[in-house]
Order: C-alpha cells, then sequence, then structure tokens
C-alpha cells in the first residue's frame, strides 16, 4: 500500500497546496502552534518537572536519532559519490566541472543537503521535547520522522529527470515539517506555562 492509496483529507490537501502558492507563513506557524499546543496540554508532563527515569523516556528518542544520522551518512552520502562515480564526475578535476550535471547527480545532491537542512532541527526538537515534554511521545514523533525521511530520500532519488511537481515529495516533507516544528513548539508552550502558571 502507498501513501497515496491512504484516505486522509490531510494529504490530499497538502497535495494540492505543495506545489500551488505556499500558504503564509502566518498560517503554518499556526498550525505548528496548534500542534504545539495539543502536544504540551495533552501528553506532556506537569511543566517543569523533568522525567523521573531520564533513560527511560529517551531510549526511543536516541535511537531514532541515532539511526538518523548513520543513515543519512551510510545512504545519503555516499548515493551522492555513486551518482557522481556512475556519471563519471569522479575523474575530472574539480577545476573543470561538466557543463551539464546529470539529473541523478542533482537529486542525490538535494537530498543530501535537505537532510542537512533539517537534522539540526529535528535534532533539538526530538531532545528538547523529549526532555521536557515527553519522551516516550517524542520517540514515537522522531520514528515516524526518520520513516518519512527515509521514504522522501528513497522517493527523490528515484525521481531524477521528473519535474518537481511530479515527484510527489510533499506528503513527506510536510509531515516531516509539522512534526518537528511541533514538538518545537510543544517546548516553547510548556516553557510559557512553566514560567507564567507554575
Amino acid at each position: 500500500m502507498k501513501l497515496d492509496d491512504l484516505q486522509i483529507p490531510l494529504l490530499g490537501w497538502i497535495r494540492r497546496r505543495a506545489m500551488g502558492a505556499p500558504p503564509s507563513p502566518v498560517s503554518v506557524l499556526f498550525g505548528q502552534a496548534m500542534v504545539g499546543v495539543f502536544l504540551s496540554f495533552g501528553v506532556g508532563r506537569t511543566p517543569g518537572t523533568l522525567p523521573t527515569d531520564v533513560v527511560g523516556e529517551l531510549w526511543l528518542p536516541v535511537i531514532a536519532v541515532c539511526l538518523f544520522l548513520s543513515l543519512y551518512s551510510v545512504l545519503d552520502c555516499m548515493a551522492v559519490g555513486v551518482a557522481k562515480e556512475k556519471h563519471g564526475l569522479n575523474a575530472k578535476p574539480l577545476s573543470a566541472p561538466p557543463k551539464v550535471i546529470p539529473d541523478e547527480v542533482q537529486v542525490a545532491v538535494r537530498v543530501q543537503a535537505n537532510q542537512v537542512e533539517q537534522m539540526t532541527g529535528y535534532i533539538v526538537a526530538t531532545f528538547a521535547f523529549s526532555l521536557l515534554v515527553n519522551g516516550q511521545v517524542g520517540g514515537v514523533l522522531s520514528c515516524v520522522y526518520l520513516v518519512l525521511r527515509r521514504l522522501y530520500a528513497t522517493a527523490y532519488r528515484g525521481s531524477a529527470g521528473l519535474p518537481l511537481k511530479e515527484m510527489g515529495l510533499e506528503k513527506y516533507t510536510v509531515p516531516c515539517y509539522f512534526i518537528y516544528n511541533g514538538m518545537a513548539m510543544a517546548c516553547v508552550v510548556h516553557m510559557l506555562r512553566f514560567r507564567l502558571l507554575g
């Protein structure tokens, strides 16, 4: 079963919006803030308290983040070298780049770069959320993020030659943004609750 086969209304909205005019930054931030409010109030421990069993709450987030890093190194970074080797780019000096870089190389480079762009926010949000709000939920969200990012990387690398509108990447990227930004906003809400109400 493909993700497209699932009858989830939000995915249809994502698909319609993703390649058209993007929503306003204010509406995206509001949506992420609402996810944060839900997570803070719905699954968060008492604001200002830390887990009584830190390892017990952080084991799954640690596994997810470390797997993300290892898979990034082995699958995403190495895929760039493999694509360059396949197209003979490793045999050319950097001072004489090819006039046209093959699509397969371009998408491999873009996947690797996008994983780096996402990495800092994902790691910080995962550990802040897991320590301050809820480590068990942080672990599950981090694992979902990890799976979506692997699906994204596979789909993107497999789409060489397609126009961006036809790659279908938004079904992976949009939920990922909401996962890690939702965890980050939950930390904001949780800390505001601690400072203002605690």
